[in-house]
């Protein structure tokens, strides 16, 4: 066996939640492998996931690989609907543009097959390590002793020669068949339905009038709810529920031909016509609904399908597994880099897994709706003449903020502190912090808070400074001066989980001189008092507000409360390394920041050390 190697993650699985988790890692200094059993050629034959929603797109945005995903997919606005041939108004996927208008700066869904995307990710990890992807490489086996440095010892099998690779950390996003998983022992409690479904993409003609330009959805009397959804490079995805006598008949589904997959297609459709000039991929499959008793076993972590499955019904897979691999990122990168506390790692599991099983709580009613059936337990609440259809149009306009991912949020823990609504009042800790157009000095062009904030790992201090004309100058100058302490959280603790952003109302063009102190960060104008109203925050007052680097609101203060903020860090950020009580005390000693937070200023500000910091 070859010479062991070393790495801070291994990441098993080359899916987009294996390559995003390994890409958050590398972007923050880590030394990370991330193998797929498959060759990229064979790999590359699936069609798999093909449906990004508007908050995953913010989240690859922020992470710096959009602009490549939107040059390849289709970009998708508007939606159809049709029964018996014929256009029903304001049914089915129109309530993704409903969900969007006015709620994000991508107000519009992209179809991208998983191939394409998954070569995007490893563009960009190969920038920063060319050796990080490995394919073909399966994992044999591991061991974890908690013990070591490098706890996991892994065998892997590399095109037929084993190595061994001791990691930090393993990360198990190697699908609903894990291996990690099961080596791990972890339970994955759930249901198999009876339910058999065809996926087909390929290149086709239709008499369909939106055919080749917009999503649609078919109700069909024999195939369910047809999904039709164009993607990239021409081709469209069709998708139906396999009638149970045809998946009896063929030893449920599985004996399936391209040729019966295309006769059912046409059928589905029908009076629309179908005619397939190439097909690329089809696959028929079961519908399982199951959640990971737990996503962290010591130092394994599950993620993406290794940790929940479901149906393709509202295009959930891809999209939860992109969540998973942005929130466990940049906590998991934090936490080895030493920046952040086991605390901070620990909430993957409590909030991705909580998430997941609203997934599936969803799906079961959404997947059975879609094959044409009403679930048993929801029968006594319609007519016994009730159509499917009409109630799977409820249930995606209930749930519409969930399934395009700006509804989802988190529950009340370390990461997410409670806010006093008095400071902050349209946005609660724990949920997706609002994008705002801002403009920066002089420009005439906006920019996005989203930009000036990318997912680094680091946590965003954004500092509403109030409007221009009433903006509290000594209060300013108090927080200027308790930045630049030693004794503010920014230097007390680890100073490389911070950056900044200074936000200030109305519109001029220095900043220093508006303020009376240089500014932190990154400095923009809200010109018109509209950024702060998104958050519920007095435009002439001000705040602190700190956003994860997955732009979920952590917590919120006035601006003279900046203690609170220093508590609230000090509970998930690891003290800075080389802070020191002598360095304290010498300031102490040569300052008067022991009068700052009850009154008066010094004369001298020393805001240029807080400058030099950030």
């Amino acid at each position: 066996m070859a010479p062991a190697s070393t790495v801070d993650v291994l990441v098993v699985g080359g899916g987009p939640t294996g390559l995003l988790t390994a890409l958050s890692c590398a972007k923050m200094g880590l030394k990370v492998q991330c193998l797929e059993q498959h060759d990229r050629a064979r790999q590359g034959l699936y069609g798999r996931a093909c449906v990004l929603f508007a908050r995953t797109l913010e989240l690859m945005d922020q992470l710096g690989v959009y602009q490549d995903i939107s040059e390849i997919g289709y970009i998708m606005k508007g939606a159809y609907t049709y029964r018996d041939g014929q256009p029903v108004v304001g049914k089915g996927w129109v309530f993704v543009d409903k969900t969007l208008k006015d709620n994000t700066f991508f107000e519009y869904t992209i179809g991208i097959r998983q191939k394409y995307s998954e070569d995007v990710f490893r563009k960009y990890i190969s920038q920063i390590d060319p050796e990080a992807c490995q394919a073909p490489a399966t994992l044999i086996d591991y061991k974890d002793d908690p013990s070591q440095e490098y706890p996991i010892t892994a065998i892997v099998d590399y095109a037929g020669q084993q190595r061994e690779v001791r990691a930090k950390i393993l990360v198990g996003a190697d699908g609903a068949r894990s291996k990690v998983r099961e080596k791990t022992g972890v339970d994955f409690p759930g249901e198999k339905t009876t339910q058999r479904w065809i996926r087909m993409d390929g290149v086709l003609k239709t008499n369909m009038p939106t055919g080749q330009t917009h999503v649609a959805a078919i109700e069909s009397k024999t195939h369910g709810n047809i999904l039709w959804l164009p993607v990239d490079h021409g081709r469209i995805r069709v998708g139906y529920a396999l009638p149970k006598e045809l998946a009896d008949e063929f030893n449920n589904g599985l004996k399936i031909t391209v040729d019966i997959a295309i006769r059912e297609a046409q059928k589905a459709v029908a009076p629309f016509t179908l005619e397939y000039e190439t097909v690329d991929w089809f696959t028929v499959y079961a519908i399982s609904q199951r959640v990971a008793a737990q996503y962290r076993t010591n130092n394994v972590i599950l993620a993406g399908d290794a940790c929940h499955t479901h149906s393709s019904g509202a295009a959930q897979g891809m999209n939860t597994g992109v969540h998973d691999a942005v929130n466990l990122g940049w906590k998991l990168g934090g936490y080895l880099r030493g920046w952040y506390t086991e605390d901070v790692l620990n909430s993957y599991d409590t909030e991705r897994r909580k998430a997941a099983q609203q997934v599936i709580t969803i799906d079961k009613y959404m997947s059975t709706l879609i094959t044409g059936k009403i679930p048993e337990d929801w029968k006594s609440k319609y007519p016994a003449n009730a159509d499917a259809n009409d109630v799977l149009d409820d249930l995606f306009q209930a749930n519409a903020e969930f399934t395009v991912g700006l509804g989802i949020s988190y529950d009340i823990n370390p990461i997410n502190r409670e806010i006093n609504p008095k400071v902050l009042s349209k946005v609660q800790a724990g949920h997706r912090a609002p994008d705002i157009a801002l403009s920066p000095p002089g420009g005439n062009f906006p920019k996005r808070l989203y930009e000036l904030t990318p997912n680094n790992g680091k946590f965003s201090i954004v500092i509403f400074a109030g409007t221009v004309g009433s903006i509290d100058l000594p209060l300013i100058r108090r927080l200027s001066d308790y930045l630049a302490s030693p004794q503010s959280f920014a230097n007390r603790l680890t100073p490389e989980a911070f950056q900044f952003v200074t936000i200030i109302g109305g519109d001029a063009f220095l900043p220093f001189e508006i303020l009376g102190v240089e500014p932190w960060g990154r400095v923009v104008y809200d010109p018109e008092g509209k950024g702060a109203e998104k958050y519920g925050i007095d435009p002439k007052k001000g705040a602190l507000v700190a956003l994860r680097p997955d732009s979920i609101l952590g917590y919120a203060t006035a601006l003279n409360e900046f203690e609170l903020l220093a508590n609230y860090f000090a509970g998930i950020v690891k003290p800075a390394l080389n802070w020191s009580a002598v360095a304290e005390k010498k300031f102490e000693q040569t300052s008067v920041m022991g009068e700052i937070s009850v009154e008066g200023t010094p004369e001298t500000s020393n805001s240029s050390q807080a400058k030099s910091r950030i």
